[in-house]
C-alpha cells in the first residue's frame, strides 16, 4: 500500500502526484473580490460565464467564479501532509477573514486533497495538528485519489 501521509514504506514509489487545494465559488463575489476580501493572492482564478477553449474554441458556461489556491506547483514534496502544510500557513493567519467571507453566505469553500498513484493504492493519515487546524478553520478535508496505472 502506497502512503501519501510522509510515512514511506515499500509501495511509495508508486505515489506520482499529491496536491492540496483550497476552492472558493461565489455566485456574486469575483475573484478580485475574494482576494481583496481575504488579502491572499489565488494560484488560479476562474470568472464566470460563457468562456470559450483556447485550443480549442469550445464555447463553455462557467456557473460560478472560481478563486483557487494551490499547493502543487510551490510544493514538490509527494506526501499529502506537506501539500496541507503549505495550503494551512496560508489559511490560518487569515482564518477570521475566510471565516467572515464564508458566514456571509457569498462563497462556497472547499478543501480538497488529492493523491495519484500509479498502482490504485493509498493510504492517508492526517496528524491531530492538522486536524486541529481544519477544526479551527472549519474546514472538512476532501480526499480524492486517482489511479495512473501502470502506463503513466
Amino acid at each position: 500500500m502506497t502512503t501519501a501521509s510522509g510515512l514511506t514504506n515499500e509501495g511509495a514509489d508508486a505515489l506520482v502526484r499529491v496536491a492540496a487545494y483550497l476552492l472558493i465559488y461565489s455566485d456574486v463575489l469575483a475573484p478580485e473580490e475574494i482576494t481583496s476580501r481575504l488579502d491572499l493572492q489565488p494560484t488560479e482564478t476562474t470568472e464566470k460565464g460563457v468562456k470559450y477553449g483556447k485550443r480549442t474554441g469550445t464555447r463553455m458556461n462557467v456557473p460560478r467564479h472560481v478563486w483557487m489556491l494551490s499547493s502543487e506547483s510551490h510544493v514538490a514534496a509527494l506526501d499529502l501532509i506537506s501539500h496541507f502544510d503549505w495550503l494551512l500557513a496560508r489559511l490560518f493567519p487569515i482564518r477570521e477573514r475566510l471565516r467572515a467571507l464564508r458566514e456571509s453566505g457569498a462563497i462556497d469553500c472547499h478543501l480538497r486533497g488529492v493523491v495519484w498513484t500509479s498502482n490504485g493504492a493509498a493510504h492517508v493519515q492526517l496528524p491531530i495538528r492538522v486536524m486541529e487546524m481544519l477544526v479551527e478553520l472549519q474546514l472538512e478535508p476532501e480526499l480524492q485519489f486517482a489511479d495512473y496505472g501502470d502506463d503513466n
